[in-house]
């Protein structure tokens, strides 16, 4: 008799179905995590234009309201060398003199923002460094993505996700609070919102678990479209977030509503029931036939199998047992490393992460440069994620995961490329920085499913969530890129380094990596 496989229940049972498309709604609403916690701040801590308080003016307004305003003005800002007035520093005097001091009150723009956490904590100029400090602390706090898949793994995807939607909850109503309140003195606030900033950031971790858990949920045609399911919950979520924020333009109320939010999940996520491949992993046949029957019922189809899975229970021991005992974290390394070849492919997933990140931020600090409104151009950004979706959605079912990925950094490589020919802030340069952001979007969300259909189900949230820590180190190196590119006064550097990487990153992954589409998923670490 033919052994029986996790494939094999599912093309009894029912690929997808109500029951199954009803978590898969569920659990995208995980994606609500990570889109509040990242584009949140965005908002939250934007920076309006400004400049120096005219000390003369008690009430001085970053408009110039009428000649006696402007001739104020011209007498206390000193210019640059371009002729730009400077924005940190004021004449000494008014009488010409060349003599400048450090201004210690601005005057912000109201033209998009009602306040932000810039204009009430005045972080900038000598200040800035506050709100890099908080993107540093954010980003490092996503590297955590690497401890919740390996817990995820270990305690199960439901439980850790769970744990963590409740903590992230906790720290987005501290953050709320130290937002809105005056209590405290202003470098303490400074402070614990950055301490905040790095909880806040590490509980959001819950993407890659959320994309485990659909796939794990489904059959191999089917997991492209589960996947989706948690992609479009991130671009919806994210588009109403940006939509709020347009109507609020005030950084409290705006903190507030996210914790509002943010605290409903955990209140019906205990719906959601825990993998049934994971369960027969640890040996919990009961629990794991309880899920796969309201499947089956749900898609009107018989349990065949309810005998057959002891087989598929005493097989899911042996993923990682030899004899009696586990494999020590040390020998499944050895093991591992046995495997050449696939050490070689982890390497090109390696590399393919790091590039897709670092591109993806990358191609987000160009979006702060684009003329027009700030919310506008957020959703266009992030509308093209949701492009990006539907043409993965349209493509890899008929001509796989291999040959769609390859073509989508082929063509963002070209498109980045051509970027460097074109004049800054010109029509076609936007044009071609959203079709390098479709297919960078298209390859980042593909390379979810790759790598969650490449290794076997005991490691599997964990090696996914381990090359989507090393990507964010990648995001991390971005904002370097784009540093190196002003530095040197070539600001089209950065989408040259982009295309280059780009085009290496695709041609190594047509070709070294396998086709996984319609493949069984491994079971074991022969099988991997």
């Amino acid at each position: 008799m033919k052994s029986l496989r996790h494939e094999n229940i599912y093309e009894d049972i029912g690929e997808i179905g109500p029951y199954q498309i009803f978590l898969f709604a569920l659990v995208g609403t995980l994606a609500a995590v990570p889109a509040l916690t990242g584009y949140g701040f965005v908002f939250i801590g934007a920076t309006p234009d400004y400049r120096c308080k005219i000390p003369i003016l008690q009430h001085d307004t970053f408009s110039i309201q009428n000649q006696s305003h402007y001739e104020s003005f011209v007498k206390y800002m000193p210019r640059t060398r371009d002729r730009i007035f400077n924005k940190c520093n004021l004449k000494v005097n008014s009488s010409g003199s060349e003599e400048y001091a450090a201004c210690t009150e601005w005057v912000y723009s109201t033209e998009q923002y009602d306040s932000t956490l810039v204009t009430e904590w005045n972080l900038v100029c000598s200040n800035y460094h506050y709100k890099g400090l908080y993107l540093n602390m954010h980003f490092i706090g996503t590297c955590g993505v690497v401890l919740s898949g390996i817990l995820s793994d270990r305690f199960g995807r439901k439980k850790i996700a769970y744990i963590l939607l409740s903590l992230n909850a906790i720290f987005a109503v501290l953050s709320a609070i130290l937002l809105n309140t005056n209590s405290f003195d202003l470098d303490i606030k400074r402070s614990l919102f950055a301490i905040l900033k790095l909880l806040y950031a590490f509980t959001s971790n819950v993407y890659s678990i959320a994309i485990t858990l659909v796939i794990e949920l489904t059959g191999p045609n089917r997991r492209i479209l589960a996947s989706n399911f948690v992609a479009i919950s991130f671009v919806l979520i994210s588009i109403v977030l940006a939509s709020v924020a347009y109507f609020l333009r005030n950084f409290q109320m705006l903190s507030v509503f996210i914790a509002c939010v943010t605290c409903l999940i955990p209140t019906y996520f205990w719906i959601v029931p825990e993998s049934p491949r994971w369960l027969i992993l640890q040996k919990r046949k009961t629990e794991a036939l309880r899920i796969l029957s309201k499947i089956s019922k749900s898609n009107k189809k018989p349990m065949n199998f309810v005998e057959e899975i002891e087989s598929l229970q005493n097989s899911a021991i042996s993923l990682y047992r030899t004899t009696d005992e586990k494999l020590e974290f040390l020998e499944l390394i050895k093991f591992f490393l046995k495997k050449r070849l696939y050490v070689f492919r982890t390497f090109i997933l390696v590399v393919n992460w790091t590039v897709i990140s670092a591109i993806y931020y990358g191609i987000s600090f160009f979006t702060e440069k684009i003329p027009g409104d700030p919310y506008l151009n957020c959703i266009l950004f992030i509308m093209v994620d949701l492009v990006a979706l539907i043409f993965i959605q349209m493509t890899t079912e008929r001509f796989g995961r291999k040959v769609p990925f390859t073509c989508a950094m082929t063509i963002g490589g070209i498109t980045f490329i051509l970027m460097t020919f074109l004049p800054n802030h010109s029509i076609l340069s936007t044009f071609c920085a959203l079709i390098g952001k479709l297919c960078i979007a298209f390859a980042l969300n593909l390379s979810f499913t790759i790598t969650s259909e490449f290794y076997p189900t005991f490691i599997r949230n964990s090696v996914t969530s381990l090359l989507v820590g090393i990507g964010r180190g990648g995001s991390v190196s971005s904002t370097y890129i784009h540093k190196f590119g002003e530095l040197y006064k070539l600001y089209t550097l950065p989408f040259f380094i982009f295309g280059v990487s780009s085009l290496f990153a695709g041609l190594i992954f047509f070709t070294f990596m396998p086709e996984t589409k319609e493949k069984t998923l491994p079971e074991n670490l022969d099988e991997f």
